[in-house]
C-alpha cells in the first residue's frame, strides 16, 4: 500500500497571518467589497479555523460589511467577534495586543445599538471596550450615552 500524504497543518499564528495578509491584499486591489468577499470565502474554504482567528475574521467582516451597507452581516459579525474575543486574547496574546487599537466591533456595535435605541446594549459595549483597554474614547461615549438616557 502507498503511504498517505499527511495533510498540512498550520498553526493558529500562521492561519492568522494568512487571513490578515489576504484581507489586506483584497482591500488594496479590489476595495472593501472584494475584502468582504475574501473574508466570507476564507470562512467557507477553511474547515477548522481556530477560535482565536475567528475573532479577527469577524471583526474585519463587521467593518467591511458596515462599509458596504450590509447592516445585517455587520450586526451578526459584531456579535460573533465578541464571542471569540476571549480566545483571541488567550491564544494570540501578542497579535491581539498589536491589533487592539484597530478593534472595530465595539464602535460598530455601539453605533448599531444606538440606531435601534438599545442604550443598555450600547453601554455594555462601552464597558467591554474599556475592559479590553480601549480607553478614553469609550469612556466619553459611555458618558454621552448616559446623558441621553
Amino acid at each position: 500500500m502507498a503511504d498517505r500524504i499527511a495533510p498540512i497543518r498550520k498553526t493558529t499564528a500562521e492561519i492568522l497571518t494568512d487571513l490578515l495578509a489576504g484581507h489586506d491584499e483584497a482591500m488594496r486591489f479590489g476595495g472593501v467589497e472584494k475584502a468582504k468577499k475574501y473574508l466570507l470565502n476564507f470562512f467557507e474554504r477553511a474547515h477548522s479555523i481556530p477560535n482565536a482567528v475567528k475573532f479577527f475574521l469577524y471583526d474585519l467582516l463587521a467593518d467591511d460589511a458596515f462599509r458596504c451597507d450590509d447592516i445585517e452581516t455587520c450586526r451578526e459579525a459584531v456579535g460573533k467577534a465578541a464571542d471569540y474575543l476571549p480566545a483571541a486574547q488567550e491564544e494570540t496574546s501578542q497579535r491581539f495586543r498589536e491589533y487592539t487599537p484597530s478593534i472595530r466591533l465595539y464602535e460598530l456595535g455601539i453605533s448599531l445599538a444606538m440606531d435601534e435605541g438599545e442604550f443598555e446594549k450600547a453601554l455594555s459595549l462601552c464597558d467591554q471596550a474599556l475592559a479590553v483597554g480601549l480607553g478614553k474614547a469609550y469612556a466619553a461615549k459611555k458618558a454621552s450615552i448616559e446623558r441621553m438616557m
